[in-house]
């Protein structure tokens, strides 16, 4: 599939298919809603609704007169013209009449005969079987390749019903197939179903449907169309932890439906007290459901954890989403949905990794992803909800992608600059001083640059819908942490034989830092604060004041220790003020508090013993960053490029190169002025801030 597939519901397609009414029967022309959306009208077998119509849960009429038809566009000889996103022979699991009886604890009990037709899809899938799990198994397993390969038949779709069997989905990649109904628990899943269906009764499709206008638009882990489709049989199609998971995310923006907001909110402790529990089950029968229930669960207000962070890359590991599933005999939708989740994945533990300090569990190595493209997301801006309060689902996709990328170059620093053997940045330091540092942290400083430039409109911090979220904000409150895990770094590394120049451009920019950060807080609107911000969120803004903590603790003078400790108080009265009815900042005030209640800030660092930095008083006066003639005489070329290219964004031919303004040729003055314009073209470019 290609982009404008996806992101259009418009294809060529769509005209080949529209015949006269008059000469074509009716299971032949295309529903009124899909003729006026000239989409591809798509049904399947024995169904009285086109796959679009049952998505959307509308009447699939044919009273409009049909439009004059238009030049044919063949379509793919492998018939997967683009319907919502999914090819046309693998639409959603089709939403069928079903035959059952209500149950004393209100589900569906549906026949055999109708689960069996109405879940024949999901069977095709490799990681949401209906009654089987598959777990990878990898080229050091006891399973010898070469063994496998005699065995006559690979399963398309084993059920795992009488016993293992395997499933080979590509040359050398084969999966284990098992009964669900063997695992540890999986005697417990109707009945912590029924729990949590009874913990949000009646409200639990409005959950549903808030959910995936706030949530799911800026975090798309789940297939929408499966989902809903499901949802529509029965709650008892799902993950237990998953239907929880999505309901306690949803409950988060209670008062943003009418309906709802009207009744007592369900209680959020014993809805998450069972899907814990229900949790600690599915990972005996892991599947994506599993992975979706996981990282959900991760994102909610208090619910970060790195135990549950490290389970969840393990089972996406079983699952095999370390590999590239591009070429495997699976559904196509579910190739995206195991892109995204695989991406997903690696966010959480790379961030999780930084904000905890704990090493990774996600070695790049082990991980084949290919880049998420928009062609890997079902929904696009047709499928706006246009309810007040809702998430637009274009400005998501674009989102993911975008945070794929800046999680990269996170990852890099973070490997670099935090990981448990500093043999070599000690090495750099050691023979070439900060200035070693610096070349080092270069090529991450351009990759920042061109990863801003690159910013779509879209996810600036001002582009803004009327009546609309907006979740642009965690992604740029991650791109600042990414700069401030930098400079902590640098800031660390300054000593006394810093040659005075470079310490004080060091903490210039160091300084800038920091205060755009506080800045970019200061300007947050409703609309930002109010929509979806992610797991790394609360601890990502006191981040920020740990990184003014360093520059207060570092200071040279009391003045500027004075300047940190009012810059720092004005940043917590800043979240403070917007902390009410916004669980991220509130997170976020008690993470600080927790984090430095003991430091005295009253009293300034400067001349106590132990003082990290030991600096002589200095003054920070534009004078000061020019340094004295000897330290600019002692600073090679080489070290001169490496100070403007981390700082100014300049990049030159080599190493011998002289930058094209020298910032030592010019008066005190203009040489700050020169640096702070260079320093926010540099860093702010593309970001969008005011």
């Amino acid at each position: 599939m290609d982009n404008a597939s996806v992101s259009s519901h418009s294809s060529p397609d769509a005209a080949s298919i529209n015949t006269q009414a008059r000469k074509a029967p009716r299971a032949d022309r295309p529903c009124d809603i899909c003729r006026k959306r000239k989409s591809r009208c798509a049904k399947e077998p024995d169904q009285e609704r086109c796959v679009l119509c049952t998505f959307h849960n509308r009447e699939c009429t044919y009273n409009d007169a049909p439009q004059p038809r238009r030049k044919r566009t063949d379509a793919p000889d492998d018939g997967a013209a683009s319907v919502d996103g999914i090819a046309e022979s693998e639409a959603r699991p089709p939403r069928k009449k079903t035959r059952g009886t209500q149950t004393d604890d209100g589900g569906i009990a549906l026949d055999p005969t109708t689960l069996s037709s109405t879940r024949s899809l999901l069977d095709r899938t490799l990681g949401l079987h209906r009654t089987t799990h598959f777990k990878y198994i990898g080229p050091s397993s006891l399973h010898e390749e070469r063994l496998l390969d005699l065995i006559h038949r690979f399963y398309e779709s084993g059920n795992g019903e009488d016993g293992c069997k395997f499933r080979r989905v590509a040359d050398s990649t084969t999966f284990l197939s098992k009964s669900d109904r063997y695992t540890l628990f999986s005697a417990d899943v109707d009945g912590d179903l029924d729990a949590i269906e009874h913990a949000v009764r009646p409200h639990g499709p409005g959950l549903v449907n808030l959910y995936f206008r706030t949530v799911h638009p800026s975090y798309p882990i789940l297939h929408k169309g499966v989902f809903l489709e499901k949802y529509a049989r029965s709650y008892r199609e799902f993950s237990p932890p998953l239907l929880a998971a999505v309901y306690l995310l949803a409950m988060d923006w209670w008062e943003y439906d009418r309906e709802l907001s009207s009744h007592k909110k369900p209680d959020a402790e014993s809805l998450l007290r069972t899907a814990m529990k229900a949790l600690t089950g599915v990972i005996h029968r892991p599947k994506l459901s599993s992975v979706q229930a996981g990282l959900l669960l991760l994102q909610r207000s208090g619910g970060d954890s790195w135990v549950l962070t490290s389970q969840v890359v393990a089972i996406g590991e079983e699952l095999g989403l370390h590999l590239d599933c591009t070429t495997w005999n699976i559904p196509e939708w579910e190739k995206g949905l195991r892109r995204r989740l695989a991406w997903a994945i690696f966010m959480q533990d790379k961030w999780g990794a930084l904000i905890h300090g704990r090493p990774s569990h996600v070695v790049a190595s082990n991980w084949q992803m290919p880049r998420v493209s928009l062609a890997d997301f079902p929904e696009s801006s047709a499928d706006e909800d246009d309810k007040e309060g809702s998430t637009e689902v274009e400005k998501g996709r674009l989102l993911f992608i975008h945070l794929t990328k800046l999680t990269q170059i996170m990852a890099q620093a973070l490997d670099l600059l935090y990981s448990p053997d500093q043999t070599r940045i000690q090495e750099v330091v050691a023979t070439s001083g900060v200035q070693g540092l610096l070349e080092l942290v270069k090529p991450m400083a351009v990759n920042l640059k061109e990863w801003a430039n690159d910013m779509p409109q879209d996810l600036r911090m001002d582009d803004v819908k009327t009546r609309k979220l907006c979740s642009n904000g965690y992604l740029h409150l991650s791109y600042f942490v990414t700069e401030i895990i930098i400079h902590r770094h640098i800031i660390r590394s300054l000593t006394p034989e810093t040659p005075h120049q470079l310490r004080e451009l060091c903490r210039g920019a160091g300084k800038a830092r920091l205060e755009r950060a506080i800045n970019f807080v200061d300007a947050l609107r409703p609309e930002h604060l109010q929509a979806f911000w992610w797991f790394a969120s609360p601890k990502s803004l006191a981040f920020i004041r740990t990184y003014g903590g360093l520059l207060w603790a570092t200071s040279s003078t009391d003045a500027e220790a004075e300047f940190y400790r009012r810059k720092l108080e004005d940043f917590r009265w800043s979240l403070k003020v917007r902390a009410k009815g916004v669980s991220f900042v509130a997170a976020a005030l008690q993470e600080m508090d927790e984090s430095l209640q003991d430091i005295d800030m009253t009293q300034s660092p400067v001349g106590r013993a132990g003082h990290g930095m030991g600096f002589p008083h200095m003054s920070l006066s534009a004078a000061s960053i020019l340094g004295s003639a000897s330290d600019a005489e002692t600073q090679t070329p080489a070290q001169e490029m490496a100070l403007h290219t981390i700082y100014h964004g300049h990049q030159f031919d080599s190493v011998d190169a002289s930058p094209s303004f020298n910032v030592l040729e010019m008066d005190a003055a203009s040489s700050h002025e020169y640096l702070s314009d260079m320093d926010q073209n540099f860093f702010f470019s593309g970001l969008g801030q005011s």
